[in-house]
């Protein structure tokens, strides 16, 4: 750094401004605020870890994180940049959006127990579905980066012109590495994952499901399950899809669903069954997620005969 405070024509102010590190180590790819809804206090939880075969009870807060996941870490470790560009920017983003969502889904439970969804509510709810498929880090893997949509934002593009100044070019290439998550921050723009897993929930037929007895949903760290088929623009599209909204309450998109948006009484069998399907999904689900050990063992066990039905039938029909 020169006496004159400037590195490449760029003032330590705007180094810093790019720079600053003041974000949570800990950031969840699944929203704290929808893992709470499944508590029986609020916090703990019952969680079945696939790649470990093993079940162990958690804070809610130490389920479905990475560290830094959203951040844009640097190439070079200098000293002046730190870590990471832009350090907090995605973090900060979402937390407005999972703000917005969680009162969305206070204003659902009032309706549900009215028993009338509204239609602004209900599509709403859309954008969190989407939201939720679309943040998931296997996912977002899958959307190519949208240049047009990082250039856009004012702070990333002034984050490119400060390293360029500095003479880091090659650092510009993690911010648009970063891209895909600026999009998924900006959940609504037009192009954003969020926006595609939108339109596809919104050719199918909605329905809300309740336990009728004392089974509760449970949750995993890919919220939703759904079945999807490539078609003729070749991209996959949601034929079907379940997401449990709390453990007393689900949503479920499908082609031959209700007509009408309803509320249905589901039996412990048939919630156990739509439990069960974090179990058999593939790719495996990495965390599934309980307030009740119970619900999580029921539904593993009615995961575990229906592997065994499978097999059997495939015998049979090699026979």
């Amino acid at each position: 750094m020169s006496s004159s405070g400037r590195l490449g024509g760029v003032c330590e102010s705007e180094m810093s401004r790019l720079a600053e590190e003041n974000t949570p180590k800990k950031q969840h790819y699944v929203p704290q605020y929808y893992l709470r809804r499944f508590s029986d206090d609020g916090d703990s939880l019952w969680v079945y870890n696939h790649r470990a075969g093993k079940t162990y009870k958690s804070r809610s807060e130490d389920v479905c994180e990475r560290n830094y996941h959203y951040e844009m870490e640097a190439r070079c470790q200098r000293s002046w940049h730190g870590r990471h560009f832009l350090p907090g920017k995605i973090e900060k983003k979402l937390s407005q959006i999972e703000a917005e969502q969680s009162a969305l889904l206070r204003k659902i439970d009032v309706q549900i127990d009215a028993g009338r969804i509204h239609e602004k509510e209900r599509r709403a709810l859309l954008w969190l579905v989407g939201h939720l498929i679309a943040r998931h880090p296997a996912m977002l893997a899958d959307y190519e980066p949208d240049y047009d949509a990082m250039y856009n934002d004012p702070e990333v593009r002034w984050g490119c012109e400060v390293l360029a100044q500095a003479g880091m070019a090659d650092e510009i290439e993690v911010l648009a590495q970063g891209a895909n998550q600026m999009v998924l921050a900006l959940w609504r723009c037009k192009g954003s994952p969020t926006y595609f897993a939108k339109n596809d929930l919104e050719r199918l037929r909605c329905c809300f499901i309740r336990p009728q007895g004392e089974a509760r949903f449970i949750t995993s760290s890919l919220p939703p399950h759904f079945n999807s088929t490539l078609q003729k623009d070749g991209k996959y599209h949601i034929d079907d899809l379940t997401l449990p909204l709390s453990s007393a309450l689900a949503v479920r998109y499908s082609n031959d669903g209700p007509t009408k948006c309803e509320i249905i009484e589901a039996s412990d069998d048939s919630v156990i069954e739509i439990n069960a399907g974090y179990f058999v999904s593939e790719p495996p689900c990495e965390q599934i997620v309980s307030g009740r050990k119970s619900d999580l063992d029921q539904a593993q066990a009615f995961a575990q005969r229906y592997r065994i039905n499978a097999a059997m039938a495939r015998i049979r029909s090699c026979r």
